[in-house]
């Protein structure tokens, strides 16, 4: 099921108007915004866990509002790229929507949506060094 949506959302005719390039690529954006959004909570919610057993007990990790309009500001942010995405290539249409831009672009916001919970995960799995005792 998974190939078959990803070569659904890398692929298919896009008609060959200007109309048609901007109704492909927004045919896809659910998908994008679900994929996208489904790695952001996964973040968020390591974020949220790991950074708050890193802290004292009663001690923020993050300030709550960030963890709160954060997500809210990223998810316009990506939709306005996604949208840039469309733009680019209309502007630049060569006769059929470059699939490899929105493969790219897709690739780069999951990553860039993951980022935040990496350094979390990185320490974590990183061994502690014993302490020496006197």
């Amino acid at each position: 099921m998974l190939t078959s949506r990803r070569e659904w959302l890398f692929r298919g005719e896009a008609g060959t108007s200007r109309s048609d390039i901007i109704r492909w690529w927004e045919k896809r954006r659910l998908q994008y915004n679900l994929w996208v959004g489904l790695v952001g909570i996964a973040t968020w919610l390591l974020v949220e866990i790991a950074g708050g057993a890193a802290v004292k007990p009663g001690v923020d990790f993050e300030e709550p509002i960030i963890m709160i309009l954060g997500p809210v500001f990223y998810g316009v942010m990506a939709n306005l790229c996604y949208t840039l995405g469309w733009i680019v290539d209309v502007v630049r249409y060569r006769g059929s929507p470059r699939k490899g831009l929105l493969k790219t672009g897709f690739i780069f916001s999951l990553v860039l949506t993951a980022l935040p919970g990496s350094p979390l995960l990185a320490q974590r799995a990183r061994p502690r060094k014993k302490k020496k005792n006197d």
